[in-house]
């Protein structure tokens, strides 16, 4: 039975309601929506025999996860974003209105929001946070978006009864920024999806093959936005091309918001034969992306954890990345790690990956070894741990 069961004081076999936020499996996945799906699983998984879990998708409440397609291109969702500038402001208010008359219904014991914004609920509740680059660089996100933020997060997050955050940078960020009690934060890492692998060689080649992939490349993979810091990436490349024409650069992702540099970057720098973008890339194929690549490069400027670094050790690649934020916390001493802005550092990682295949080994035994501290059992367990606190706390 339930620890839970116990700590608030139930009698007999009735299991505990536990409300999540699952909005964010609407969209095909990125960041936020990758957490809530692997967490989501995660505790069904562990404690769906002990306990009730309810899901809200925004319009309605399910007791199943659905997965999302990626049904909508990144063209049709920049030209939907270029329609609807402020779309928080119509879709905000309904989406509050249905949690409010669900909720009372369904009378959860807990609820958990897993992307930032706590909806309208007086019970016990705990809230997700990854980072607070809305705060330090507001320039980096959508007008609309930073609107939506500034108003609804500030007003919310003190109601939360704890916070969940997925790094040490992450909590450090909410004490100094937002004035939060350290002890009102726990920290539960991200993970790898746990069917992630490192590739044979031959499947190496067979996706290469498939997917028309040049024979040596470096990979990005994640949003094309400002605060990913690909032209530094972009720039570097172009240094490192000069005496090594054939490795190109792909940078996979959607192009979200801010991208058009990134592209005139490219052309400015004829490198159109190059580099290449790919859009969106489906979760299956990742273990299969990053290992096919010389090394995963992730030049960002700011992270609240940077999953696709540990994802990418974790499938076999090694990685070059920043040495800032939460970056340093997650890659260990397992990836090589340069100053975001140091073009002629990246150049000579790049480099140094091309002409040292023992640095190149060595790098991925060191980033598999890594890899196997995360897990989203773990990450389940220690949400489930802070449902359970929270709980004997208000009784």
């Amino acid at each position: 039975m339930s620890r839970l069961i116990g700590l608030i004081g139930l009698i007999g076999p009735q299991s505990v309601k536990i409300l999540l936020d699952a909005f964010p499996l609407n969209a095909p996945k990125s960041g936020v929506g990758y957490y809530t799906y692997h967490l989501l699983k995660a505790l069904s998984n562990l404690y769906k025999s002990e306990d009730e879990f309810i899901y809200f998708y925004g319009r309605r409440f399910s007791n199943e996860i659905i997965e999302r397609p990626a049904t909508v291109d990144a063209a049709t969702r920049k030209t939907l974003k270029a329609l609807f500038r402020d779309p928080y402001r119509i879709t905000q208010p309904i989406k509050e209105l249905i949690f409010k008359i669900g909720a009372k219904k369904i009378n959860p014991d807990i609820y958990h929001d897993t992307n930032y914004v706590l909806l309208p609920y007086s019970g016990p509740q705990v809230v997700t946070v990854f980072d607070m680059s809305i705060k330090r660089f507001p320039e980096t996100h959508p007008a609309g978006r930073v609107k939506f933020f500034n108003e609804y997060f500030d007003k919310r997050i003190p109601n939360a009864n704890q916070i969940l955050s997925i790094s040490e940078f992450t909590k450090n960020e909410l004490v100094e920024i937002m004035g939060i009690s350290p002890d009102k934060i726990t920290v539960t890492p991200l993970a790898q999806p746990e069917n992630f692998y490192a590739p044979s060689n031959s499947q190496i080649e067979e996706f290469k093959k498939e997917h028309r992939l040049p024979d040596k490349f470096f990979l990005y993979l994640g949003n094309i936005e400002p605060r990913k810091n690909l032209i530094t990436l972009i720039q570097a490349f172009k240094n490192f091309s000069n005496s090594n024409h054939n490795v190109k650069l792909i940078l996979a992702g959607s192009q979200t918001w801010l991208s058009e540099p990134v592209i005139q970057e490219i052309k400015k720098l004829n490198l159109e034969n190059s580099v290449f973008l790919p859009g969106y890339v489906n979760e299956n194929d990742l273990p299969l992306w990053y290992a096919s690549s010389l090394a995963f490069v992730y030049p960002s400027k700011y992270e609240g954890f940077g999953l696709p670094v540990i994802e990418s050790m974790a499938a076999g690649s090694p990685v070059i990345t920043s040495n800032v934020s939460s970056i340093p916390e997650v890659a260990g001493d397992a990836a090589i790690l340069i100053p975001p802005d140091d073009i002629d550092g990246w150049a000579s990682a790049m480099s140094a990956i091309v002409n040292s295949p023992e640095m190149r080994e060595r790098l991925i035994n060191s980033g598999l070894s890594r890899a196997k501290l995360f897990s989203w059992e773990k990450c389940a367990k220690m949400t489930h741990e802070v449902y359970e606190n929270c709980l004997k706390t208000q009784n």
